[in-house]
């Protein structure tokens, strides 16, 4: 990439970004370098070091006069004692090297929560700022967050950014954190040249553990950020608020291209959506399908390849109009959805699946709108299915797939009760659905298979203490408990989760204690490691996971999320925004698989039946 001549010192660092990026960081570099000041080492000076023999001087001791002086007292001893006495003897000038500065960089980052938004576009580009002038001094650059356990961690990839960006806490800095990396810093092999300690409240620091002190300040009226250097002097530069499109893009660490976006000209744009019911994701993580805003039906949206070019592969999906959606899931490999009339729930695009007649509220509890989807789940195997359904009174039903090989019991056509008292349910593995259920005063999860098989059940807590259940996916649900999380209490808006692992599991139950306003919307394990905890942000504008006592930022959003919806199976989780923006993300790979806005308002071809 051809970068501008302004921009050419920080090269090394700027080909990791996006050529649209350039100007956001062209504008940062180019007010926060001056402000930097000279190279100012902690560990300067010292007793100069010999280094052979320099230039000739008329004074100095008499071990180092020239040889042809000592020629002179035994030929002339008269000459010898007049020059000794006007001065005029030759000496030899040792050469002196003086100690050089300790050329190890330090910086140490606030990533508390007086650091969000902004004011972590200016850490990044004060990591590169650094990592330039570590190499110009032949030096290196090592950086580190102050909340943290102390760990110094090199600047080598775009990998280490996006660590940076990742690494968010709510707690503000205090004195015990920099005491911490005081005794650190002391303890390595190689001294420390500069320190520079950046954020906001910075706790007080001593001249000689850290060099340099950044406090970086949000205007009242938010549209420009101050950062103020100390060091021998004291600078300052006022910063504007960068483009917001571009600082999110950054913040959401999506700057080498993996956020596969729509071509807004693209055939098949996404139409209109509605904001009251969440997503649909297939347990393949391939397919997310919405309900249509402006006509009966779904779009289904087949995810891209990473490096896709192509159109953005939609299908709109349409039923009779006059049909009440109750919920809609993917049953086999394509979409389907439960509606409903006044006297009848029809099956649409699930085949095997028969009319019924419409249960009375007191066997199914339906909703008279459509509020929400239902949860729903369907199971297929070489010779029968079925599809379960939980209402809003915990009665788990479910219907029986008409084929030639089903068998005679139980009877297709028909609504059965499974369970009653059941909190949730979840698709879990490829051919078992896990539901928990109330009996006594006890919860006891199960799973259920196509063919009807119910597995014993396993008592997981006691019921009154809960309010809330997330199931990990894992092949243990075929036979037995394969792992969930108890929402145990919600006291003043923090949640507190408790994890029962399953059986076999190397790691004990564990309790996870979130922060104020989070909260847990999905549960993951992946390739039997501890379990991860799927965060919603108080401000609906995060998405987060928790794990081993750690919380970090997977994605941000523009607008609020108001809708969401997260699958075990693939750890794909989509949300919604109230601009009707999708994002779709996988957590195992850690990786934004689409963003798109979902705005488009379909038009009808003159003379056709085809909607556009």
């Amino acid at each position: 990439m051809q970068l501008p001549e302004s921009l050419q010192p920080w090269s090394e660092w700027l080909q990791w970004f996006a050529p649209e990026q350039l100007p956001l960081f062209a504008d940062l570099l180019g007010r926060l370098n001056p402000v930097l000041g000279p190279l100012r080492g902690l560990q300067q000076g010292g007793v100069p070091e010999l280094d052979g023999l320099g230039d000739l001087q008329r004074r100095g001791p008499y071990d180092r006069l020239l040889s042809s002086e000592w020629l002179l007292a035994d030929e002339v001893p008269d000459e010898f004692l007049r020059r000794a006495v006007v001065g005029e003897h030759l000496f030899l000038a040792p050469q002196y090297r003086a100690q050089q500065a300790s050329r190890l960089f330090v910086a140490l980052f606030d990533a508390g929560p007086l650091q969000l938004g902004a004011a972590r576009l200016v850490h990044m580009a004060l990591l590169i700022l650094l990592a330039r002038r570590a190499k110009e001094a032949g030096g290196e650059l090592r950086w580190g967050i102050l909340q943290q356990t102390p760990e110094l961690h090199a600047f080598e990839s775009a990998e280490q950014l996006k660590r940076l960006l990742s690494a968010r806490t709510f707690t503000s800095v205090a004195p015990e954190h920099w005491q911490a990396w005081r005794d650190y810093l002391s303890t390595q092999p190689e001294p420390v040249g500069e320190c520079w300690v950046v954020g906001q409240r910075l706790p007080a620091t001593e001249r000689q553990a850290c060099s340099h002190r950044v406090q970086v300040l949000r205007s009242l009226d938010g549209r420009s950020l101050s950062v103020d250097l100390q060091a021998a002097g004291s600078r300052r530069v006022v910063l504007p608020i960068p483009d917001e499109r571009l600082a999110l893009q950054l913040l959401k660490g999506h700057f080498e291209g993996e956020v596969v976006a729509t071509a807004p000209a693209a055939k098949g744009c996404v139409p209109r959506v509605s904001l009251t019911l969440q997503p649909v994701v297939s347990s393949a993580g391939t397919h997310v399908a919405l309900k249509l805003l402006d006509e009966p039906g779904v779009v289904v949206i087949k995810l891209p390849a990473q490096n896709q070019k192509k159109a953005l592969e939609i299908r709109r999906n349409l039923w009779s109009a006059g049909l009440t959606p109750l919920t809609a899931t993917f049953f086999g490999r394509a979409l389907g959805a439960v509606l409903s009339d006044q006297h009848t729930l029809s099956f649409w695009s699930m085949p095997g699946l028969k009319p019924v007649e419409k249960p009375s509220p007191a066997e199914l509890k339906l909703p008279p709108g459509t509020a929400s989807f239902l949860p729903a789940i369907g199971l297929r195997n070489h010779s029968t299915g079925r599809l379960f359904l939980l209402d809003s009174q915990g009665h788990l039903a479910f219907w029986v797939v008409e084929t030639g090989r089903t068998p005679a019991k139980p009877k297709t056509r028909y609504t059965h009760r499974l369970a009653d008292g059941v909190l949730c349910i979840a698709k879990v593995h490829g051919d078992a659905v896990a539901y928990v259920r109330r009996e006594g005063d006890r919860l006891h999860t199960h799973s259920v298979n196509a063919d009807g098989h119910v597995t014993a059940a396993h008592v997981v807590g006691v019921a009154d203490d809960v309010s809330q259940v997330l199931f990990a996916a894992s092949y243990l649900w075929r036979n037995s408990f394969g792992g969930c999380a108890l929402l145990t209490s919600d006291n003043d808006g923090a949640e507190r989760w408790r994890i029962v692992s399953a059986k076999g599991s190397p790691f004990e139950t564990e309790r996870m204690d979130l922060a104020p306003g989070w909260k847990g919307i999905g549960l993951l394990q992946e390739d039997n490691e501890r379990y991860s905890l799927l965060l919603l942000a108080p401000s609906q504008h995060a998405i987060a996971v928790y794990c081993e006592g750690g919380q970090n930022v997977l994605f941000t959003t523009a607008d609020p999320i108001v809708k969401f919806s997260f699958c075990p199976l693939s750890g794909v989780i989509a949300v919604l925004t109230s601009a009707r923006e999708l994002l779709v993300y996988s957590v195992p790979q850690r990786l934004m698989r689409l963003q798109v806005f979902c705005n488009n308002q379909p038009y009808k071809k003159e003379g056709t039946d085809d909607w556009t």
